[in-house]
């Protein structure tokens, strides 16, 4: 399953490349190449029509409702940029509007939490939370209530420049971290992006328009 022809290393740090090569070598130089195991990959495809799944557990004094579907979204794909401005406005925290429907006006849940994942694969989209029984119907109704909206109406602009903000602030404090570094080194790799693609990023982000919004969710 892991072989050296098939990986990426990535090193940051105070080392200069001789000294880094030195290192791989003496503890990986004896890794022998080969063919990895392959594995079978299955098209995953939406489901055509609504599928609601209720598991019972007796004595449980919450319900954790899951709401899912997949979502094909890959970093570095031209819409990467807007669902990431999507998701901190929909569910990404405190200021997220699932948590400001859900919490803080229904009172509901001690969280509710959405948006759309990436992976090299197939990603998806979820929004979830734990609610008293109760409150279990209703919940999934304030559910699809900031679905459908978030896809029919446009954000407001305080929105989106909230959103922008905070994804510009947690971007320039995750650049302190030397493993954000190395992650994005072997993202670039892994996803054959340009090598300055994390340089445009928050221009990127600042880009996104409200009618952007609307229409990848």
């Amino acid at each position: 399953y892991y072989t050296p022809n098939t990986a990426i290393l990535t090193i940051v740090g105070d080392i200069t490349l001789d000294e880094a090569k030195v290192l791989v070598e003496k503890n990986f130089g004896a890794w022998k190449a080969g063919e990895p195991v392959k594995s079978k990959t299955y098209t995953v495809k939406k489901p055509e029509t609504p599928q609601v799944t209720v598991v019972n557990k007796n004595g449980a004094v919450q319900s954790n409702i899951t709401i899912a579907n997949v979502a094909s979204l890959k970093l570095g794909d031209a819409d990467y940029a807007a669902v990431k401005v999507l998701n901190n406005i929909y569910g990404s925290g405190f200021s997220g509007r699932l948590f400001q429907n859900l919490r803080e006006d229904k009172e509901y849940t001690y969280g509710a939490y959405g948006g759309v994942s990436s992976d090299k694969l197939i990603g998806e989209f979820s929004s979830f939370a734990k609610v008293r029984n109760e409150v279990t119907d209703s919940a999934v109704e304030q559910f699809l209530y900031e679905i459908n909206l978030i896809r029919t109406d446009n954000v407001s602009s305080e929105e989106l420049q909230n959103a922008k903000n905070y994804i510009a602030g947690t971007f320039a404090q995750a650049l302190e971290s030397p493993r954000t570094l190395a992650s994005f080194a072997a993202n670039i790799e892994r996803y054959n992006l340009n090598k300055d693609y994390f340089k445009g990023y928050l221009k990127r982000i600042n880009e996104v328009t409200a009618e952007d919004v609307k229409r990848v969710a």
